[in-house]
């Protein structure tokens, strides 16, 4: 498609709403306010065109349901994954888009511009009145674990099993550390920044794969998540759990007033496997603005609304 024919569409849509969707500049658009209002519901009507295409498709893959996701990378790699397996293992058909959201800030904007119908953070939400529309669903919480480097020529140990250890206790090992990032729980922020100044810090590193290949490799010990910790382990690591580090609980928000019939099932059956039963949690006690249950503060929402 030309450039010219885009911009024919985008003058008639504009025409037809009367409304300016976008600013023209000398380096290209922006998006005005009204645009910014008319993005998500368009984000949701292409999601719903979809999945009726998918309902009526007699190929196996054409039009498959289509999921949603953003979440933060501790999610990702916490409890979301069990319940995102058990989901999938339900419904195979379904065709789930990730993506990563850099702080819980972010959540309401993500989910009013329809980039994403449900996401995965920390709660309880720390968004101000925004976030009172939104429902949530704890899933569990996300622990951290010192993983210290393989002992050469030497069997791995049972660590995990050891009592746990506090940052206090690490002053005289190496360690490869994350830069600072928001999506760590104010428990584990405020632990490092007080040891900061007596912590050996071999390197620091953002990405999380490469801390995991260089704490094997023997550079230095790092702090990783429970899943990826025990991964570790197999692979010669010794992790201890850090004390005061597991603050952070991770879960999902949506808004109930938006959500698509696939994401609707989604929660149901997060819900489902965080409770081990398919009871629905207890009616709200009030409504979001527009109709939709919602329980502000960090309590989920009736899933199958």
């Amino acid at each position: 498609m030309t450039q010219s024919t885009v911009s024919q569409a985008v003058h008639a849509l504009e025409k037809e709403l009367g409304a300016l969707l976008f600013h023209r500049t000398g380096r290209g658009m922006t998006l005005t306010s009204a645009g910014h209002g008319l993005l998500g519901p368009a984000r949701r009507i292409l999601r719903e065109t979809r999945q009726a295409e998918a309902a009526v498709s007699a190929g196996p893959r054409r039009g498959a349901p289509r999921l949603d996701l953003a979440a933060l990378p501790p999610a990702l790699d916490g409890p979301l994954a069990d319940v995102l397996a058990a989901f999938l293992r339900s419904n195979p058909e379904t065709v789930v888009h990730v993506h990563e959201l850099g702080s819980e800030q972010e959540a309401a904007e993500v989910l009013a511009s329809g980039t994403a119908e449900v996401v995965a953070t920390r709660l309880p939400l720390d968004i101000g009145r925004t976030g009172d529309r939104l429902a949530t669903l704890p899933l569990g919480t996300y622990d951290v674990y010192v993983a210290r480097p393989p002992v050469s020529g030497g069997e791995p140990d049972d660590a995990v099993h050891e009592p746990p250890i506090g940052l206090a206790e690490l002053h005289d090992v190496p360690l490869v550390l994350m830069p600072p990032r928001p999506i760590l729980s104010a428990g584990m922020a405020a632990m490092i920044e007080e040891s900061g100044p007596h912590l050996v810090r071999r390197a620091v590193v953002g990405q999380q794969e490469t801390r995991t290949a260089w704490m094997l490799e023997g550079i230095a010990a790092t702090l990783l998540g429970s899943r990826r910790a025990a991964e570790a382990a197999r692979q010669g690591a010794r992790p201890i759990r850090l004390r005061g580090g597991t603050d952070l609980t991770v879960g999902l928000a949506w808004d109930p007033r938006t959500t698509s019939p696939t994401a609707r099932l989604f929660v149901a059956s997060a819900y489902a496997a965080t409770t081990r039963r398919p009871a629905a949690p207890r009616p709200p006690t009030s409504a979001a603005p527009g109709g939709g249950p919602a329980r502000p503060g960090g309590t989920p929402a009736d899933p199958a609304t």
